[in-house]
């Protein structure tokens, strides 16, 4: 019996492996003996006689005609794509623009009909070196041929080596009069069983994984509504059915001209892409956003976003709250405040009133008198009294610091500033109150900035562009003559005017001498408590010495005496036991507990952003005792802009950590030991 041989023909050897391994595949070889010849190797390689020539395709007939042996017949190969490679294709969306990519244009053009045929529902478009395509293709797909991809195309779709199509396989097995062929109709039916079960697979999981983002969109806060290129709406999540009353109305699959409202569709068609956009529609402010699909370069549709303006701001108000409430809390009460003279009782009476409303306040005493105090009391008796109360000192922070942290500032806006922004402190008293202590020491850029929050209520983040809104209740506090300072010109008399709406004046403590012994009373109940100590009592002696001193530092210098007579009497306190009747010796520490304690002042020092003042007025001081008055002088004409009352805070952070001495009169300041100690560890460390 005469051998059933098929010779295949063709100039790559990547299509003839690959023919070959589909004829195993399908047990073709079983039933005919396979041969493959490159066309290059006719000339030395002859093909059996007697076999069946299949050519790859028709442009190599001329090339093969003159090898085919006599009695030998010659077909050209119909091909298909293989489809168990076709799962990547089938993943790229409708409508796309693709490059099927070949090596010559009469290849390419048979790939492009065969995916057309084959019901693919992208655009196609044929190339072959040389060839010319569209600038916004992005994917290719090839059969086998990558290296013809041009460089650009971001994505690549290799379905590998066309086929023999199962019509050519017919005619082989028709050439030889064999009726095996159902066996290869068999085997390739399990093949296309097995893509389709795999396909199947993949449609259960794209079904669950929609079922899931539905899910997913259902949940989130916005309304969503996604169209097609057609404006036909695919897919509304419940927010948006709930927001546009469209229960029980069948909307996905309409045109959304037709189902949605018309003064709602009219708003969506006036948004701009990807913009933020403040819309009236149904007698509310709605925040929309509205989004382009595209996808592999196509357009294929729109979403809308859209939430009521007033839930954004609750939201935010929350977030607010949630992050940053810790800490920004109003302790105290007017139940905490003490004081039964007939002055400071008017003071709380005007207050209690003062409370009700939304007005900007200004309290005005000197230091230590109990601001603070009161302004917390104010809010927590306020509406406000369940949000933020935030507390910012000007003399207590340097001038290159207070602008950002008032403000807050954006990413990037100068160096070192932290990566996504920071929240200002005006942000955060949102729905709250702030507290302006020692407003009087505000610089000319500062004021320009308060005056804007007052009038406007909005503020700009450093390095920002976007304004936004607050809603706080000022209260603002101040131990200088602001009218004086207007007149000299180092306050604006237009902030001056906004802050001064209703001025409260606390008395300083000599001039409510009978509220002494009440307060020495709870200083000493609290102390004692705190100590976990018997209360003690003061001789009249040391009373009277109480009543008659004149308290500069007012009720904060009362509460100091009392805390350091808790710490150092036993059952009762004698005027010698007075601090500011007697001098105080410094025993010196050791030099280990020495440098701890330096390292931690001046990292204090350097937290508040005013180390290098501290040190310039300790460098001053160990010069001679000075005034006040003098220190500005010389501090300023070193470079470094400290306002009077700047330095008046800063000598008493100096006084309190035992660094200086401060004299009575015109005695001025002088350098302690303990601050020559602090000069010393700053020039050794440095050096």
């Amino acid at each position: 019996m005469e051998k059933r041989t098929v010779t295949f023909v063709a100039k790559m050897d990547e299509f003839l492996q690959s023919v070959v391994s589909q004829c195993h595949e399908l047990g073709i070889s079983e039933d005919i003996h396979i041969e493959a010849i490159r066309v290059d190797q006719l000339p030395f390689r002859p093909i059996t006689p007697g076999s069946l020539v299949v050519l790859s395709t028709k442009s190599i007939v001329p090339q093969v005609e003159s090898y085919v042996p006599p009695g030998s017949k010659l077909i050209v190969a119909k091909r298909m794509l293989p489809y168990h490679n076709l799962r990547e294709m089938l993943e790229i969306p409708k409508g796309v623009k693709v490059l099927l990519v070949s090596d010559t244009a009469e290849t390419a053009q048979e790939n492009v009909e065969l995916l057309r045929a084959s019901g693919m529902d992208f655009e196609v478009y044929p190339y072959y070196p040389g060839a010319e395509y569209p600038p916004d293709v992005e994917i290719a797909v090839t059969p086998g041929e990558a290296e013809h991809v041009p460089p650009h195309i971001r994505k690549v779709v290799d379905i590998g080596f066309r086929v023999i199509d199962l019509s050519t396989l017919l005619a082989i097995y028709a050439h030889f009069n064999s009726d095996n062929f159902q066996k290869v109709t068999a085997r390739a039916m399990q093949s296309l069983i097995y893509i389709t079960k795999e396909l199947n697979k993949e449609i259960q999981h794209a079904h669950l994984l929609s079922k899931y983002l539905e899910a997913i969109v259902n949940r989130i806060e916005d309304a969503v509504i996604a169209f097609d290129e057609s404006e036909i709406v695919r897919f509304v999540n419940q927010k948006a059915v709930d927001s546009l009353n469209l229960h029980g109305v069948d909307v996905v699959g309409e045109k959304s001209a037709v189902c949605l409202p018309p003064d709602f569709y009219e708003a969506i068609q006036q948004c701009e892409e990807n913009e933020d956009v403040l819309v009236d529609w149904a007698n509310k402010t709605y925040f929309f956003r509205k989004m382009h699909i595209v996808m592999e370069g196509s357009f294929l549709g729109s979403l809308i976003l859209f939430r009521k303006a007033a839930d954004i701001e609750k939201m935010e108000h929350e977030y607010r709250l949630r992050l940053y409430s810790k800490g920004l809390v109003a302790k105290y009460q007017f139940d905490d405040i003490y004081g039964a003279s007939a002055t400071f009782s008017q003071v709380i009476q005007i207050a209690k009133k003062i409370a009700r409303s939304n007005s900007t306040v200004l309290l005005l005493g000197e230091t230590g008198t109990g601001k603070e105090l009161l302004a917390q009391a104010i809010h927590n008796a306020s509406p406000r009294r369940r949000e933020p109360f935030v507390g910012v000192n000007f003399a207590a922070i340097s001038e290159s610091l207070l602008e950002s942290e008032l403000f807050g500032y954006e990413e990037g806006a100068f160096t070192g500033a932290r990566k996504g922004g920071h929240i200002g402190w005006f942000e955060l008293a949102h729905k709250g109150t702030i507290f302006l202590d020692e407003i009087g020491d505000a610089s000319g850029a500062i004021q320009n900035r308060l005056l804007r929050v007052l009038q406007e209520r909005q503020i700009m983040r450093v390095g920002g562009s976007k304004v936004i809104p607050t809603d706080i209740r000022v209260i603002a506090a101040t131990n200088q003559d602001l009218q004086q300072m207007v007149q000299e010109g180092t306050f604006r008399a237009d902030l001056y005017y906004r802050l001064n709406i209703l001025p409260i004046h606390l008395p300083p403590l000599r001039k409510r001498r009978e509220d002494i012994p009440w307060l020495v009373e709870h200083f000493v109940k609290k102390y004692s408590f705190d100590l976990r100590r018997p209360p003690f009592t003061l001789s009249a002696e040391a009373m009277k010495a109480l009543l008659d001193y004149d308290w500069p530092g007012n009720i904060r210098e009362l509460e100091n005496v009392v805390e350091y007579l808790a710490h150092i009497v036993d059952d009762e306190a004698y005027s010698c036991h007075l601090p500011f009747l007697r001098e105080v010796t410094h025993t010196p520490l050791p030099s280990v507990v020495m440098d701890q304690e330096c390292e931690a002042m001046i990292a204090e020092y350097g937290k508040r952003g005013f180390l290098e003042e501290m040190t310039a007025i300790l460098q001053q001081l160990s010069q001679g005792g000075q005034g006040r008055y003098n220190l500005v002088e010389q501090l300023q004409e070193s470079g470094l802009q400290v306002s009077s009352q700047q330095l008046r805070y800063r000598l008493k952070l100096l006084q309190q950590d035992e660094l200086i001495h401060v004299g009575k009169g015109r005695q001025g300041s002088q350098i302690s030991s303990k601050g020559e100690a602090l000069l010393a560890y700053l020039k050794s460390s440095r050096s």
